[in-house]
């Protein structure tokens, strides 16, 4: 009901004992009760229309006991894909800006696929950015991850976040929101989806954050949640506007930052599970996987910037991505521009 969010109907549920007493009071204090009744009941029942859709409420015996401790819990969240299982495997959080720097896509990618390889969920919010690059680096591994959204299952929002929704889909992850299709959507739904990140994860990762953000507000909600909260120390050449979030949390909590994947992985996950293969890399000679995976930590590049990377002769590049495009791995598009096939 309008004016009656989660904290509220809570609330309402405590006192009156029940879901539907709470819609009997609901009934007698507000007006246009049935008419929204009939509105919800068709934004629910389009929703779960869509392929593979799902529906979970506060009520069921899957529903995440990190959302159950949550004071604004969402009654019933929708996802497509896999249904959240009380024996699933641990969840780790990563988050960042959308307007990001290249390294910490690089970050993000690598720690995506990473934990990923240890068979960790990862968890995010689909977003642009550092988002995108954890959920890329664990479709890249194979393994599942799922994306929070702050808009409804349909359309997904962002529109460059689609692709990869689907990609993880068929890689047995999950997408999934409190939103329904044709929810008024509102910017502030964008950061409240943060909460429902936090709340699953077992451990944050704060890859790169300016002074204000989502991805701050996440770091500092798993502090006070009492959540592992692990937070990338830049090197002091790289300080910038783009580290300002980073730098201020890490005076606060020096203990909490890591330098490098490497460092992190063997502090939360080595120990754990042992790494599986990525599946990405299966079908992909080994004399072409520098250059594969340089590609699709940068969904794509140019053939100068590719060799810049790789510290090898623009030729013996030109050569390789030749021998990748007539072997189906990449393909090129105008501006000696090449995209990863199939992935």
């Amino acid at each position: 009901m309008p004016g009656l969010g989660p904290v509220n109907l809570r609330r309402w549920v405590e006192q009156a004992g029940s879901l539907d007493a709470a819609l009997a009071l609901a009934r007698g204090r507000f007006g246009r009760v049935e008419t929204i009744i009939k509105e919800r009941d068709a934004s629910f029942l389009e929703t779960l229309m869509l392929p593979g859709a799902w529906a979970l409420s506060w009520e069921g015996i899957n529903y995440p006991v990190g959302w159950r401790e949550m004071k604004d819990a969402p009654p019933v969240v929708f996802g497509r894909g896999a249904l959240f299982s009380k024996k699933a495997r641990k969840c780790i959080g990563i988050v960042g800006t959308r307007n990001c720097s290249s390294l910490a896509v690089e970050l993000a990618f690598e720690l995506g696929k990473e934990f990923a390889r240890r068979e960790w969920v990862v968890v995010s919010g689909l977003a642009r950015g550092v988002d995108a690059a954890a959920h890329r680096g664990a479709c890249y591994a194979g393994f599942r991850t799922v994306g929070v959204l702050g808009g409804p299952l349909h359309p997904i929002y962002p529109r460059s976040s689609i692709q990869i929704a689907e990609r993880m889909l068929q890689c047995g992850g999950a997408v999934i929101t409190e939103r329904a299709v044709q929810d008024p959507i509102a910017s502030w739904h964008f950061a409240s989806r943060n909460r429902l990140v936090v709340g699953l994860s077992e451990a944050l990762v704060l890859i790169q954050s300016p002074a204000k953000g989502g991805a701050l507000i996440s770091a500092e909600l798993a502090i006070d949640s009492g959540v592992d909260c692990w937070v990338y120390r830049p090197a002091a050449s790289r300080s910038s506007s783009r580290w300002a979030g980073n730098v201020k949390l890490l005076e606060q909590f020096p203990e909490m930052g890591w330098s490098n994947p490497e460092e992190l992985i063997e502090r939360l996950a080595a120990r754990t599970y042992p790494a599986n293969a990525c599946r990405s890399e299966a079908e992909i000679p080994a004399v072409f996987l520098p250059v594969w995976r340089h590609l699709m930590v940068q969904q794509g590049g140019r053939l100068a910037d590719v060799a810049r990377a790789l510290k090898r002769p623009e030729a013996f590049v030109r050569d390789q991505l030749y021998a990748m495009e007539m072997q189906g791995y990449v393909q090129r598009i105008p501006g000696e521009w090449y995209v990863p096939m199939g992935v």
